[in-house]
């Protein structure tokens, strides 16, 4: 129990800590999410864990990524990927359809470096010779 009251604040915080970086009012936020500002102001402090439904709408007005909300409340896991992939969905000037094809290029080119790293693994793609 003590392990779903510890998530309930650290989502709060976050929840917390992103709107103030956003410089977002709680009453702003309540209203761009589509919550109560008492309800949000209860997350915020952890006294309450909100569902995905309601981090989705969160995430929305904050105008963040959902899965960032959902990694902080325990719903996903961390993915994979380290400090670009977070940074990318933790930027606040970017829109969530920007940081989609942020990741996405970036995972590609990971991928294809990991294929070509492996033996015997021959890439689809043409090589420039120089």
């Amino acid at each position: 129990m003590d392990k779903v009251a510890d998530i309930g604040r650290d989502i709060g915080s976050y929840i917390r800590q992103q709107r103030s970086s956003a410089k977002i009012s709680l009453r702003q936020l309540s209203k761009l999410a589509g919550v109560s500002n008492p309800y949000l102001s209860q997350i915020e402090r952890g006294v309450r864990k909100p569902s995905a439904e309601i981090l989705q709408q969160i995430a929305k007005g904050l105008r963040i990524s959902a899965e960032a909300l959902y990694v902080q409340a325990g719903i996903l896991d961390l993915p994979d990927g380290g400090p670009v992939p977070d940074a990318i969905r933790a930027d606040t000037e970017l829109s969530e359809r920007q940081k989609t094809v942020l990741l996405d290029v970036y995972e590609s080119f990971r991928r294809q470096n990991r294929e070509a790293e492996t033996p015997g693994t021959e890439s689809d793609e043409p090589h420039a010779e120089e």
